[in-house]
């Protein structure tokens, strides 16, 4: 059974805002806020919804399909009675609860943020860190090579500026930023849920109903899980994990545990442990020894670099192939310095990109 957090709230979210209310979805960076969006898009029906808009002629292998479908639904509610599906909280869906009512997404300038129902999703704190490593977004720490990320914990000092314009964040650890961000949407006193990312994977139908019904809509009759990627979309690029392939992924203890050290789970426990016991998330050092690795992960740094394609210079990474104008990891170009500056389309998007991931919202 899914362990949600909140459904004690959600009868007075409905008496309160009847059938203009909406779910919107939030949470930190590599949650799954986005296969969340799309399993209530699919799944679930509202009262007072704006009409889709099958006129928008877009590709449908176009990532960001849903998202212009959406927009212009949003247009749509500025010149009709209607409630348009959001695609995450106004205040933004990676933001800190505390920007609520203080900072409007784009696009959501005006949403009546007693109006929306923030739905949170929350995974587990250590495979989550490994997402992280895999791609931080706006959240800065100290990770060494991935090979060995997120070891040593205690030593992931995070600064996140969750926009441009407002101070940075500053985390003692990445695991604590995970338990401060979403610690102070569990003391909030208005409606919202929490719910795990790993219900959504293996418990999808009953959780999205869960969602669904709480602000007010109703289920399909046919649900659909979505089997294929969901996180291709503004900001995120074209690299996606299928439903099936995370499963596999999320329910592997091994790898929960690949890379950390006694030390690395003890801390864990320490700075999320209250936190991660309310979201059932279960660890210990014990388990660590029986699923982890025996040997202390030792960074090789040219090892690494060839694994994605570049190798040390005088002047930092470049690509291994000479005849390459450059290399994208992480989202971030590195680009071969025997060619010239000249910053043709791909170049261009590559940079559009990077602005995208740091300006994220």
């Amino acid at each position: 059974k899914p362990k949600t957090l909140g459904l004690d709230r959600c009868a007075a979210f409905r008496s309160a805002q009847g059938p203009r209310g909406r779910p919107a979805v939030a949470g930190l960076f590599n949650t799954g806020t986005n296969f969340l969006m799309k399993l209530l898009r699919l799944n679930c029906d509202f009262p007072d919804a704006c009409p889709a808009q099958p006129h928008i002629k877009v590709d449908k292998d176009n990532p960001y399909e849903a998202e212009i479908r959406i927009m212009a639904e949003m247009q749509m509610a500025r010149r009709n009675n209607c409630s348009p599906f959001l695609l995450q909280v106004p205040w933004g869906k990676h933001n800190p609860v505390d920007w609520r009512g203080q900072h409007a997404a784009q696009g959501l300038e005006g949403v009546d943020v007693d109006g929306v129902l923030p739905v949170v999703v929350v995974k587990d704190p250590f495979t989550w860190m490994r997402s992280m490593c895999r791609m931080e977004y706006a959240a800065k720490f100290r990770h060494g090579q991935a090979q060995c990320c997120p070891h040593p914990v205690m030593k992931t000092r995070t600064v996140v500026r969750f926009r441009r314009e407002r101070p940075p964040r500053n985390y003692t650890s990445i695991v604590d930023m995970w338990r401060e961000w979403n610690q102070a949407y569990v003391d909030v006193e208005f409606p919202r849920l929490m719910v795990r990312y790993e219900d959504l994977l293996f418990n999808s139908q009953e959780t999205t109903k869960e969602v669904c019904e709480c602000a007010g809509g109703k289920m399909k009759a046919v649900f659909d899980p979505i089997a294929e990627g969901a996180k291709g979309g503004a900001g995120h690029g074209y690299h996606e994990t299928g439903h099936n392939v995370a499963a596999l992924k999320f329910s592997n203890e091994s790898l929960r545990y690949a890379h950390l050290t006694d030390a690395d789970v003890a801390y864990v426990l320490d700075h999320a442990g209250p936190l991660q016991d309310k979201f059932h998330y279960p660890a210990s050092i014990s388990r660590r020894r029986l699923f982890g690795e025996k040997r202390i992960c030792q960074p090789d740094r040219e090892k690494w670099l060839n694994s994605v394609g570049l190798k040390t210079s005088r002047d930092g990474p470049v690509p291994i192939d000479d005849e390459s104008d450059g290399v994208v990891v992480n989202g971030f170009f590195f680009r071969n310095p025997k060619k010239p500056r000249r910053p043709g389309q791909i170049f261009q998007a590559i940079q559009k990109a990077n602005r995208a991931h740091r300006g994220h919202r």
